[in-house]
C-alpha cells in the first residue's frame, strides 16, 4: 500500500512539474508555432519589409514594457504610461513650436516630463501608501486632462528635424527606432539581472517585509522603480512622436494595456518577485506578430480587439496557475 501511495505521489509530482514547465516556457513554443504557421499561410510574413514593420510597431511598446517589467516585479502596476507619453510629448512639442525652445532641449524636456510623472506615481505609492492601480488610474485621467489643456485638443505637425532623424533615420540597414528599443532591452536586462538595485527590486516584489528586515529601503526602491518606468516611457514618447512626425492629443491611448499584457505574457508575475526582461522581449514580439498576423489575414479590427482581450485573459490565467503551483509544491 505504501509503495502504491508513494508511486502515485511521485506521478502526481511529475505531472505538476510538467505543467509548470509548460506554463513557464510555453510562451517560447507559442511564438515559434505562430511564426511557423504564418510562414506557411502567408508568403509575405517572412519578407524583410514585413519583419521590419513588426519590429517598428513593437518598438514603442517594447521600451515601455521594459520599465513596466521593473514596476510589476516590484509588485506595482502603472496604467498611466499612455497618458505620460501624450503629456510629455504635448509639453515638449508646444515649447519647441510656439516658444522657440531648442529641439535638443525639447527632447530633454520630454525626458523630464516622464521622470516627474514617474516621481508622482512612485511617491504616492511608496510614501503615501496608496494602491498603485488607483494612483496611476487617477494620474492617467489627470495627465490626459493636462494634455488637453496644453494642446487645446489640437494636433500639431511639421515638427523639428530631430524628430524626423529619429523616426525615419537608419543606422546601417536598421531603423533608429529599432536600435533604441534594442538598447533599452539590453540596459533593462543588465540593471535587473546584474546590479544590486535589480536584486533589491526582486526582494521587494517577493516579500516587502522580509526585504525591509534585511536592510533594504523598500520605499526608496519602489520610488526608483517608478522613476525608471517614467524614464523608459518618456523615451517611448520620443519614438512614437518621431514616427508620427506629429503630435496627437489621443496619442498613447491603449499603450498601458499592450505593455502590461506583453510583460505578463513574457512570464513576469503580477504577484511580484518574478520576471525577466528576456521574457518581456518575447512577449512584445508575440503581441506584435499576433497583430501582424491578424492584419495579414484581414481580420476585422473589432475581432482583433476580442483576440487581444482573450490573449490578456489567458496570460493572467497562466500567471495565476503558476502562483498556485508555487504555493503548493
Amino acid at each position: 500500500m505504501t509503495t502504491k501511495t508513494e508511486t502515485a505521489m511521485a506521478q502526481g509530482t511529475r505531472s505538476v512539474g510538467a505543467l509548470y514547465v509548460i506554463l513557464r516556457y510555453g510562451i517560447y513554443l507559442a511564438f515559434l508555432i505562430l511564426c511557423a504557421s504564418m510562414a506557411i499561410i502567408s508568403p509575405r510574413f517572412l519578407t524583410w519589409q514585413n519583419i521590419s514593420n513588426v519590429l517598428l510597431q513593437s518598438s514603442t511598446i517594447g521600451v515601455i514594457a521594459v520599465g513596466m517589467t521593473f514596476i510589476i516585479v516590484a509588485q506595482g502596476i502603472d496604467v498611466s504610461v499612455g497618458a505620460i507619453v501624450a503629456l510629455s510629448s504635448a509639453i515638449s512639442v508646444a515649447l519647441m513650436l510656439f516658444h522657440g525652445l531648442n529641439q535638443y532641449l525639447g527632447l530633454l524636456v520630454m525626458i523630464a516630463g516622464g521622470l516627474i510623472a514617474g516621481f508622482v506615481n512612485g511617491f504616492s505609492v511608496a510614501y503615501l501608501r496608496m494602491p498603485a492601480f488607483i494612483v496611476t488610474l487617477a494620474t492617467m485621467q489627470a495627465f490626459r486632462g493636462f494634455t488637453m489643456v496644453v494642446s487645446q485638443g489640437r494636433s500639431w505637425y511639421n515638427l523639428p528635424p530631430v524628430f524626423q532623424a529619429i523616426g525615419f533615420g537608419m543606422i546601417g540597414p536598421v531603423p533608429v527606432t529599432i536600435v533604441v528599443a534594442i538598447v533599452a532591452f539590453i540596459v533593462g536586462h543588465v540593471i535587473l539581472s546584474r546590479t544590486v538595485f535589480g536584486q533589491q527590486v526582486y526582494a521587494v516584489g517577493g516579500n516587502p517585509e522580509a526585504a525591509r528586515i534585511s536592510g533594504i529601503n523598500v520605499r526608496r526602491t519602489v520610488l526608483k522603480v517608478y522613476l525608471l518606468g517614467g524614464l523608459f516611457t518618456a523615451v517611448a514618447g520620443i519614438l512614437v512622436t518621431s514616427r508620427l512626425n506629429s503630435f496627437w492629443p489621443t496619442m498613447g491611448t491603449g499603450f498601458e494595456f499592450d505593455a502590461i499584457a506583453s510583460v505578463v505574457i513574457g512570464g513576469t508575475s503580477l504577484s511580484g518577485g518574478v520576471g525577466f526582461i528576456s521574457g518581456t522581449a518575447i512577449g512584445v514580439l508575440l503581441m506584435g506578430v499576433i497583430n501582424n498576423a491578424l492584419n495579414l489575414l484581414n481580420v476585422s479590427a473589432f475581432y482583433q480587439q476580442v483576440a487581444k482581450g482573450a490573449i490578456i485573459f489567458v496570460a493572467v490565467l497562466v500567471d495565476t496557475l503558476k502562483v498556485m503551483y508555487s504555493k503548493h509544491r
